[in-house]
């Protein structure tokens, strides 16, 4: 009788054990769910928001805990942010973190995280002019040039099988001097002027560029280590922690030996951020078919045939002024034959020839 008794016990005690964790469990999983009741008087609906902010929700498809995100930063007290933000921006910050799930599903901790970024968005206006920063004639005349020879060019309708928008690289400076022999701020001004306003463009012409992150394709056939400033680079790594979207995968193709190298000695930061090398084209191909589509641009191997004046009049289609702006310098540059046109671009040459750039 003891005996069985005893065995009782120690199955009610099981039992009671049972249930406390089931209750502990529980409780973790309605505390996740209510994690927004630290930040809100009430839970958000639909009517919470204006009809601009919820087509917002929509372009760059939030979660309802991304919303109340939003909402809490909106209605949010001693968050020290600049009141120039807009709704856009905030929306942007938000989904940048959110790429690759980092925070785990930790709503708070992906909130503070977003505080954060803000605070250093607003920051980045100081050094960058990120949120008051103008096209100007200079920056488009770089742009153009930029662009035409294959240099970080975004395709409209062209993105990852997983729906990320893509950015096409060809490192070539057969036309230019030493870096010795470059005017005093060549590569600052491209780094620090030019690449905060393409971004800003990017964010804008494309929403997944914040919501999924960009993934890169570069050719480094012709890198050159004489021309190219990697100093500057470095003197600027920061940008990328102000400038919200995120290069989430970054694919190069027929890397030197000290390009090698570089991975060798940095390669688990190599694998945190996405970078990989392959020693050609079609090993690229095979190795990312989960990821890259069919077709690619003629200038990183590939046989797709772009008209580059069509890609920028995508990414200036919701800034007018800067349209109008790229149409002019456009037109100036190939009429005083400044725009270079290297073999491996092989523009289409009327509109038959062209590619359907899809709107997206």
């Amino acid at each position: 009788n003891c005996q069985q008794q005893q065995q009782v016990l120690i199955f009610q005690s099981s039992i009671i054990k049972t249930i406390g964790q089931s209750f502990k469990i529980m409780s973790g999983m309605a505390s996740e769910n209510s994690w927004w009741s630290t930040f809100l008087k009430e839970d958000v609906t639909k009517d919470t928001f204006t009809d601009e902010q919820n087509e917002l929700f929509n372009t760059y498809r939030f979660t309802i805990d991304q919303k109340r995100i939003f909402h809490s930063i909106k209605t949010g007290r001693n968050l020290f942010l600049s009141d120039k933000l807009t709704d856009e921006e905030i929306v942007w910050n938000i989904g940048v973190m959110g790429v690759n799930d980092a925070h785990r599903g930790d709503m708070r901790f992906y909130r503070n995280n977003v505080v954060e970024r803000l605070r250093r968005y607003d920051e980045a206006e100081q050094r960058y002019q990120w949120h008051s920063g103008q096209w100007t004639k200079k920056a488009m005349r770089v742009l153009v040039g930029q662009w035409t020879q294959g240099l970080m060019v975004v395709i409209p309708g062209i993105e990852s099988l997983d729906g990320s928008p893509m950015i096409f690289t060809k490192e070539w400076y057969e036309n230019l001097p030493h870096r010795k022999d470059l005017p005093d701020g060549f590569w600052e001004y491209r780094a620090t002027i030019v690449y905060p306003l393409m971004a800003r463009s990017i964010n804008l012409a494309y929403p997944m560029a914040t919501r999924k992150g960009l993934v890169s394709f570069a050719d480094m056939t012709d890198f050159d280590w004489d021309k190219y400033d990697m100093d500057q680079k470095m003197r600027n790594s920061d940008l990328q922690g102000v400038v919200p979207n995120k290069l989430r995968r970054m694919i190069s193709v027929n890397p030197d030996d000290r390009m090698k190298k570089q991975l060798e000695d940095y390669s688990k930061i190599a694998k945190k951020y996405g970078f990989v090398m392959y020693d050609s084209f079609d090993e690229a191909v095979k190795g990312e078919e989960n990821l890259l589509p069919k077709e690619l641009p003629t200038w990183v191997g590939g046989t797709m045939k772009v008209n580059i004046k069509e890609c920028l009049r995508h990414l200036f289609h919701r800034e007018p002024t800067a349209l109008n702006l790229m149409e002019t310098v456009y037109e100036e540059m190939e009429k005083n034959n400044e725009i270079c046109y290297p073999k491996f671009m092989q523009e289409p040459q009327n509109e038959l020839q062209m590619l359907n750039l899809r709107s997206v």
